[in-house]
């Protein structure tokens, strides 16, 4: 593999000015902080660009800080490249001894399956041709930061980003990565499709705060597609919980989909109670 779009290709010099370095113990993830909202190859070309300008003309630093970078569409695109000291991880052992790459993504925003096969394939290479170790973390796992964002660091931390390339990727929760004590427009989206899930009784308010009732919420429905559900297992939205979370309101919405089938033809499904149904004006009159 070569890298898709070189330094030569942003206008700089084939090789960092930044000091030599020999990474070995494995891959670094970032992000941009603020949201990008990126859709193009120009705009993330153009993103990358002012990176760096901002890294040398703005920190001081010899050269933009990582050493590759991810676009939207799954390129990779060279920053300091190999064998490059760091400046990105804040540690002295963490910039010499391994790699950086950043996502070009920020604040809540998901990344595409296309960069998560850009990682895979960028970490595939550094371990085939360049003696690197596979191991894979999060820039808060040197320091205390919020970088590279939960979405992210949720793909850090359950595998996704240590899988092969080619190895199938699926779309990333919206959900994904909150926690207890979160709050915001994706909290209120979780607590809409556990309302819809039927467990409207257990999250209680709308509020968009990720409290106990919103946790004790998540782990009845986790539970109810048969996951084990012991204490605490509502406290974050792994993979799983998004997925079985997800399968909870899909099954909820098949039961009130069969039961309007039902109520059409005057008969009943399952446990939901035998009506009798009257059309008045168009509209369905059920009596109990």
């Amino acid at each position: 593999m070569t890298i898709d779009y070189p330094r030569t290709y942003f206008g700089w010099s084939s090789t960092s000015p930044a000091d030599y370095a020999t990474p070995r113990s494995g891959l670094v993830i970032h992000y941009n902080g603020d949201a990008t909202n990126l859709t193009s190859h120009a705009g993330c070309v153009s993103y990358w660009k002012g990176v760096r300008n901002s890294h040398v003309n703005g920190n001081g630093w010899a050269d933009l800080g990582y050493s590759f970078g991810i676009s939207v569409d799954g390129h990779i695109f060279e920053g300091r490249g190999l064998t490059r000291y760091q400046a990105a991880q804040g540690t002295t052992a963490g910039n010499r001894d391994w790699y950086s790459v950043s996502l070009m993504i920020g604040g809540s925003e998901r990344p595409t399956a296309a960069q998560i096969e850009g990682v895979r394939r960028l970490r595939a290479w550094l371990m085939a041709e360049h003696g690197v170790s596979g191991t894979v973390r999060g820039h808060r796992d040197f320091i205390s930061t919020s970088c590279p964002g939960s979405p992210l660091y949720a793909l850090v931390t359950d595998g996704t980003f240590t899988k092969p390339p080619g190895a199938i990727t699926t779309e990333v929760s919206d959900m994904l990565g909150l926690k207890k004590g979160d709050s915001g427009e994706r909290v209120k989206l979780l607590q809409l499709k556990l309302k819809n899930a039927g467990f409207s009784d257990v999250v209680g308010t709308i509020d968009a705060d990720y409290g106990p009732a919103t946790a004790e919420a998540v782990r009845q429905a986790r539970a109810s597609v048969g996951s084990a559900a012991g204490a605490g297992w509502g406290d974050r939205m792994t993979p799983d919980a998004c997925e079985q979370v997800d399968r909870a309101f899909a099954r909820r919405q098949a039961e009130i989909m069969i039961g309007r089938a039902d109520l059409s033809t005057g008969g009943s499904s399952g446990d939901l109670p035998a009506t009798e149904t009257v059309a008045v004006s168009g509209q369905l009159t059920v009596k109990r």
